[in-house]
């Protein structure tokens, strides 16, 4: 409920308001306290130096209650005895005030006045103005709170009681003692009570008492302790031994104004604070830096971390550099701190065919232009590679020389080098002009030896090419007359042919002269191979028929510790492939899909001769086996005892 007083001459701001406004700490001071909407009407941008340089700001200083519905409750009475309490609130006028005064009822419980404030301040002071003149005859018991998460969890700020002690376990001081200390409610005696036209004023300074408060700006723990999103105002029962008197002649509580002073928490990246099209109060954000308190950094302005303004460091939000080519980046703590601290933004997505950190290399395959400068768009340019002198597409990105074949030279692989003439083969696009019996001989070695131009894989295919698959260390060499014997250590067998008597341990390897000498095989002394050969070939050179020979058509590769399981796994195969061909029965009928490998796999294996094979099994048993013709996806085959 609320009644008119008699409208004694005044101003809007009380005097104990304006005195407490003067003790502050300079970087909070602002103008007068203005109970207007939220505005802002500087002709110049404070959040910025003539010149155009970013500086601290601070949002403009309001009343944050002002207009806003308190919510009063009592404690024995519910939790919504007077949920939309506004003459509290409303515009402050000493000429014709309007009170808020608390129901009848029984004298015990609290009362508890609620302000939502809407977001989140930084509170300067919170003021209370009584109705009556004098100085209260009752004992006084209050707190004030804040919540920082629209009134989820809260925290008390200030106590006040003629005995703190006894009503509040603390003892009663007005100044923090410790910084530790800055941070928690202090408790102190509020009497007298400014008193002031219209009524007894209570201020509460957030910050008075403080010992860091001239250090605000610097002091994260002040911030945070001012910081409020609502403010509740509980005024506490106090029983008394002596017995109340008779019915009261005014009501215990009456209330004409409740102010909360502050700034709208934009961290000294704002100066005005607006309400958008929902009447909620958003910061105008400055220094490329957004969201609702200005507390993190436009997209594209990632450049450094996000700090709070300080009147020595506006700390503004710094760009990406990308060179134009893009517009998206992230921030990057691990770059940041490799740079120094002074650059951390990784630009994304690069367009225009360039890539790197600020998108100023270009992609594979693309070479810079330097007669166009970085920032434009056809800096990167495709590298102009000749289909047959270049190998591949791929050039330096700086010079955009493309990498030639053997023989061929060039920007851009498109001639022959010195010494060399063009060829017939796509692979071999220039060849070397003879001039010596040496350069001779080469040739001929790469004529005889015929290697391979495309690299060697090691699958059941290669597996089952030839007739044996030997794991051997290389011990030692010597001449032997057109022959060279190796002394080897054979270390696996995975497959070897019927009639072969190749085991494990030390054993010789022949190798022609001619073979050797033009490097086929290429083996080394003191190196592990994986030696893949056929029991033809040049065999007929061979000292002896049993001696184990390689000749050039032997693959020796190096040996590769992955290649074990792999090997290992065709020696399975083929073995799971030689029992379902030959099955000891009287007679089966077997029908096996056979591919045009596995044709070539069983000629390899059982000497298939004009689609007639026979094969002598242990002793009193042998299987004829006859194959249908090889052109045919399936094959009949019988198998007789």
């Amino acid at each position: 409920m609320s009644f008119p007083l008699p409208p004694p001459p005044s101003t809007s701001l009380s005097p104990a308001v304006l005195l407490l406004l003067l003790l502050l700490p300079p970087s909070l001071l602002a103008s007068l306290l203005s109970h207007t909407p939220l505005s802002w009407t500087s002709p110049h941008d404070p959040c910025y130096h003539p010149d155009g340089r970013p500086r601290h700001c601070l949002s403009e200083f309001i009343n944050a209650a002002y207009g806003v519905a308190v919510n009063a409750s009592h404690s024995t009475q519910g939790p919504d005895s007077d949920g939309n309490v506004t003459t509290l609130t409303d515009l402050h006028n000493p000429h014709n005030l309007t009170c808020w005064m608390a129901p009848r009822g029984p004298d015990a419980g609290d009362w508890v006045l609620t302000v939502p404030l809407g977001r989140r301040f930084e509170i300067t002071y919170i003021s209370l103005q009584f109705c009556h003149q004098g100085e209260p005859s009752d004992p006084i018991s209050i707190s004030v709170l804040k919540s920082m998460d629209s009134g989820r969890t809260w925290r008390p700020m200030q106590r006040y009681s003629s005995d703190c002690p006894g009503n509040f376990g603390q003892p009663s001081q007005t100044v923090a003692q410790t910084r530790h200390q800055e941070t928690e409610p202090l408790c102190s005696d509020p009497r007298p009570l400014q008193r002031q036209r219209g009524g007894m004023v209570l201020a509460f300074s957030t910050l008075d008492g403080r010992p860091s408060s001239p250090d605000f700006d610097y002091s994260p723990t002040l911030q945070d302790w001012v910081t409020a999103t609502d403010v509740r105002v509980v005024f506490h029962h106090v029983s008394r031994n002596a017995a109340p008197p008779p019915a009261p002649l005014r009501p215990p509580l009456a209330l004409s104004d409740l102010q909360v002073g502050g700034r709208c928490k934009c961290n000294g990246h704002a100066s005005r604070c607006r309400r958008d099209d929902s009447g909620r109060a958003v910061c105008v954000c400055e220094h490329n830096t957004a969201g609702p308190d200005c507390d993190v950094c436009e997209d594209f302005y990632f450049d450094r971390p996000w700090h709070r303004a300080t009147p020595t460091n506006p700390n503004p939000c710094i760009a990406c550099e990308c060179n134009g080519h893009s517009n998206k980046c992230r921030f990057s703590m691990e770059v940041f701190q490799q740079s120094g601290r002074r650059s951390g933004g990784v630009c994304q997505k690069c367009r225009h065919h360039t890539a790197g950190r600020h998108c100023q290399y270009c992609q594979n395959g693309y070479t810079r232009d330097q007669t166009k400068p970085l920032s434009h768009r056809k800096a990167c340019q495709p590298c102009q590679c000749h289909p047959l002198g270049a190998v591949g597409r791929w050039c330096n990105q700086t010079s955009g020389q493309c990498l030639c074949r053997e023989g061929v030279t060039g920007l851009r692989c498109n001639r022959c080098a010195p010494g060399y003439k063009q060829g017939k083969s796509p692979l071999r696009p220039c060849i070397r002009e003879f001039t010596h019996l040496s350069d001779l001989l080469k040739a001929e070695c790469v004529s005889y030896c015929q290697p391979s131009q495309v690299k060697v894989r090691m699958n059941l295919e290669t597996y089952c090419l030839k007739d044996y698959v030997l794991k051997l260390q290389v011990r030692g060499m010597e001449r032997s007359g057109p022959w060279w014997q190796f002394s080897v250590s054979v270390q696996t067998v995975y497959r070897a042919g019927s009639s072969s008597h190749v085991r494990r341990g030390p054993q010789s390897l022949w190798v022609p002269d001619r073979d050797l000498g033009c490097g086929c095989p290429a083996l080394h002394v003191g190196r592990t191979f994986l030696l893949i050969g056929a029991e033809e070939g040049e065999r007929g050179w061979g000292p002896e028929e049993s001696r184990l020979v390689a000749d050039r058509s032997t693959l020796a590769l190096q040996w590769r510790e992955h290649w074990s399981p792999k090997l290992r796994g065709f020696r399975g195969k083929r073995n799971e492939l030689m029992k379902k061909i030959f099955s000891p029965a009287d007679m089966v009928l077997c029908e096996i899909e056979i591919s045009e490998f596995y044709r070539f796999l069983l000629k390899k294996i059982l000497k298939i001769k004009n689609g007639l094979i026979s094969f002598t099994a242990p002793p009193q048993k042998t299987y004829f086996i006859q194959i249908e013709t090889p052109f045919h996806i399936f094959s009949i085959i019988f198998c007789y005892n």
